[in-house]
């Protein structure tokens, strides 16, 4: 008996869209992230936004569902990501899709400086650890803070874009993208 599809058989994501936009922040989302999908949609990219979708009631396993089928993944940190667990918890399945599928990631520090995000500093460390104890019980806080800071960590390694003024940045990171 011969299956009608060998991507039967493959662990390979079936790919539902081309980019998914990982952030946090309502200012964020209203500044630069609105612009970089207004470029994406002109060039035709198919694009899921995490905030935009869970104001419009989705729910975080459906954001962690739609990671898997995505060819490449932009994280927008800044000043409140690490105040947002839904995008901590998108950005652990970030990492297991990129180094279990080769998943492309693409880091964005908007107005905050990588080490930050890399070393869990200052307000960004702060921040982290209050996000852990609003969602985990005393027990589960250590593991969640080492998973997230483990994904942090890894992104933060990764090359990406520092910016400081969005307004060339979002062209380049856009034809990135489009590419």
């Amino acid at each position: 008996m011969e299956f009608a599809s060998s991507s039967f058989l493959t662990s390979e994501p079936h790919f539902i869209h081309d980019v998914f936009i990982n952030f946090g922040g309502e200012d964020i989302g209203r500044r630069f992230v609105s612009h970089l999908h207004s470029v994406l949609l002109q060039a035709q990219v198919k694009t899921f936004i995490s905030q935009e979708n869970l104001q419009q009631g989705m729910k975080v396993e459906e954001h962690i569902r739609a990671i898997g089928g995505t060819k490449i993944t932009i994280i927008v940190f800044s000043k409140s990501y690490a105040e947002s667990t839904c995008c901590l918890l998108e950005l652990e399945k970030i990492i297991e899709c990129h180094q279990t599928f080769g998943q492309i990631v693409l880091p964005v520090f908007y107005e905050i400086d990588p080490l930050d995000v890399r070393h869990q500093k200052d307000d960004f460390g702060k921040a982290l650890e209050e996000a852990a104890h609003k969602i985990y019980s005393a027990e589960q806080v250590e593991h969640a803070l080492s998973s997230w800071s483990h994904a942090l960590t890894t992104t933060a390694g990764m090359t990406g874009w520092d910016i400081r003024d969005f307004r060339g940045q979002k062209l380049i990171l856009s034809r990135k993208c489009i590419d």
